[in-house]
């Protein structure tokens, strides 16, 4: 048997052997590392998700909203959400902004978030309450001394049960949102309802987002684009 028929056959026994090293170094290699299937897989939830220190927000989605396919300007959406704390010490939730909704964000119930505890927020139909609306307030040259005025305008200022004694304010202009917090006996421990007051499009239709800032009192600011849940209602396949 001449030298080349015998390195022939060599490299055919080593055949089986060099495959089987390389199946075995591509299946190592699929099942750790930063190239693994599971290292960009998300929660198989509609809403979005985001964290901010010690809190995280889950599953954040707008209601559907009731008896049509989409919410016409003016009108309110209910928050759809999980709030999780992993630190030791108690946060809160303190307000709920979206320069979508021009009038604030009421939040109903308790929204303190214990330690190693979580909170949920549920569809609610709460009427919003009238000081969830921007106030705006312009007062020029004017003089108020020792008076005391309740429901009164004047020159675009409107003040409501306060006492003013010995103040001149000229040129200022100040514009805020409110977030109302009300409590709720009736809502179980651990649920809140939060509503965004006052959408400010002609529509919001599915598909599109909003953009949501949620401030919490020691973990601060957290802001989403969040979708509009799916319709509850079943499809109509006819």
């Amino acid at each position: 048997m001449s030298s080349a028929e015998q390195n022939l056959i060599t490299r055919l026994r080593l055949l089986p052997v060099v495959l089987g090293i390389g199946a075995a170094v591509l299946a190592s290699g699929c099942s750790a590392g930063q190239i693994t299937q599971t290292d960009t897989q998300v929660p198989a939830v509609n809403g979005s998700m985001g964290t901010v220190k010690q809190i995280a927000v889950r599953d954040v989605q707008l209601a559907f909203p009731a008896g049509k396919t989409y919410f016409s300007k003016g009108e309110s959406a209910s928050l759809l959400l999980t709030i999780a704390n992993s630190g030791d010490a108690t946060d809160k939730l303190v307000a709920v902004s979206s320069p979508q909704f021009g009038s604030g964000a009421q939040i109903v119930g308790d929204a303190s978030i214990p330690g190693f505890h979580a909170i949920s927020a549920t569809a609610t139909a709460v009427t919003p309450v009238s000081t969830t609306s921007p106030t705006a307030t312009s007062t020029t040259g004017t003089s108020t001394t020792g008076t005391s005025t309740t429901g009164t305008s004047t020159t675009g200022t409107s003040t409501t049960g306060t006492s003013t004694t010995g103040t001149s304010t000229t040129g200022t202009s100040a514009s805020t949102t409110v977030t109302t917090t009300t409590s709720a006996p009736e809502l179980p421990i651990g649920s809140i309802q939060i509503q965004l007051v006052g959408l400010t499009a002609d529509k919001l239709l599915p598909g599109q987002t909003v953009q949501v800032t949620f401030t919490f009192a020691n973990a601060g600011d957290l802001t989403l684009n969040v979708p509009i849940a799916a319709t509850p209602h079943p499809r109509d396949d006819k």
